[in-house]
């Protein structure tokens, strides 16, 4: 008898396992009958802001629920040439080089003498070679050692060895059809990280003066520089590395005296 019942509940156990595509329409449903809830109750008892924020939200968790699902690294072993699916020849050195938040661009940071560039590239569009098609490019005052988009990739952050953080517009060209510079903030020493917070209306940049700043975008200083809005004086020396948290209210710090720090 007790085989029996082991028999018996193990299968019932095997039953009740739901398939990771079940268990996402389970959540899916759930929140749609939310939905259903809150808009008949809007209908007998009247239309409300708060009703459709949250009615917006359940959407957003909805389309996260059957968004694409990660793909891990599937190449195994060692990589080749045959494994490069994009290729660019800088002038120099590339020193930075991230992905746009959607993925069909990268921008590089590149460093030649006392020179740098910063270039955005589609890896979408070729040119008349094949190459990534070259879609803006800045003359930078140094070597170009960080450079990253913002959340909504139309705009690009760059630090370079002369001291400067250059916030550039991807949709505004200037009078030479360059992209057009937002902001600018002087640092004590080479700027060797910056990075965009998640709103995209501060930028936090690590020098080599020592320092992470936390620079407004909105709001200037009385020379219509970004006004700072937090500093921290790293004891070890140069910060090498500086990022905000996904909330944004946090920054995480690697300097040369070998120390990780979350600042916030």
């Amino acid at each position: 008898m007790p085989e029996f019942f082991e028999q018996h509940f193990a299968q019932e156990e095997k039953k009740e396992e739901k398939s990771p595509e079940q268990i996402k329409e389970e959540k899916a449903l759930l929140l749609a009958e939310e939905i259903k809830e809150i808009k008949e109750r809007m209908e007998k008892e009247g239309k409300t802001i708060e009703g459709y924020q949250r009615i917006s939200a359940l959407v957003q968790e909805i389309k996260k629920i059957y968004e694409k699902e990660i793909i891990g690294w599937k190449k195994e072993g060692k990589l080749t040439e045959k494994d490069v699916l994009a290729e660019y020849q800088a002038k120099g050195v590339v020193l930075a080089a991230n992905f746009s938040p959607e993925g069909d661009k990268v921008v590089i940071g590149s460093g030649y003498g006392y020179d740098g560039e910063m270039i955005v590239l589609s890896l979408i569009e070729k040119d008349k070679e094949g190459k990534p098609k070259v879609l803006a490019k800045y003359q930078a005052g140094g070597r170009v050692l960080a450079a990253n988009f913002s959340q909504k990739g139309d705009k690009v952050v760059i630090g370079s060895d002369d001291g400067k953080m250059i916030v550039l517009s991807l949709l505004e060209k200037n009078e030479e059809g360059k992209p057009k510079v937002l902001a600018e903030y002087q640092a004590g020493g080479r700027v060797l990280a910056a990075n965009f917070s998640p709103e995209g209306d501060k930028v936090v940049i690590g020098s080599g003066d020592g320092k992470m700043r936390v620079l407004s975008l909105i709001e200037k200083d009385e020379e219509g520089k970004p006004k700072v809005l937090a500093e921290y004086q790293a004891a070890g020396g140069w910060v090498y590395t500086a990022n905000f948290s996904p909330e944004g209210d946090k920054v995480v710090i690697g300097s040369d005296d070998g120390k990780m720090r979350v600042i916030g």
